[in-house]
């Protein structure tokens, strides 16, 4: 079986994935608010496990740019506070297991960190046609 995406859809090596998730803390970088900089520890709804990011490598709606959200989204948008949502965007490197459960390294956009999450926490591009 292979791995599956939040949507059942078959998550390959090399796909990019948007990883579903919602902000826990943030630590700001500096003294400019917002920063894309900023490092954003996340979490998903599969587990318990958190996984740090730099702010840049995900997307999030516009919130109001003050000291609770002083991270900066690869759109230009504000977050960063906790429970605020997030879509941190990478490339599928290495999967193990099946199913939603499967472990997938993910490559993140901007930063080139890797995180490992859940496939089940993911949605892939390359199921819908298109690319992020």
């Amino acid at each position: 079986m292979a791995a599956l995406g939040a949507n059942g859809q078959v998550i390959n090596l090399g796909d990019q994935v948007s990883i579903i998730a919602t902000t826990v803390s943030t630590a700001p970088f500096g003294t400019t608010i917002p920063s894309s900089l900023a490092m954003v520890t996340a979490g998903t709804a599969l587990t318990s496990a958190t996984f740090v990011h730099q702010a840049n490598d995900a997307k999030a709606v516009q919130h109001t740019v003050d000291a609770a959200h002083p991270a900066l989204s690869i759109a230009g948008k504000a977050y960063g506070a906790a429970g605020d949502q997030e879509t941190v965007i990478g490339t599928v490197t290495v999967i193990t297991g099946s199913g939603n459960t499967a472990s997938l390294s993910v490559v993140l956009a901007t930063s080139g960190l890797t995180v490992t999450v859940p496939a089940g926490v993911c949605n892939s591009a390359s199921a819908v046609g298109g690319t992020q």
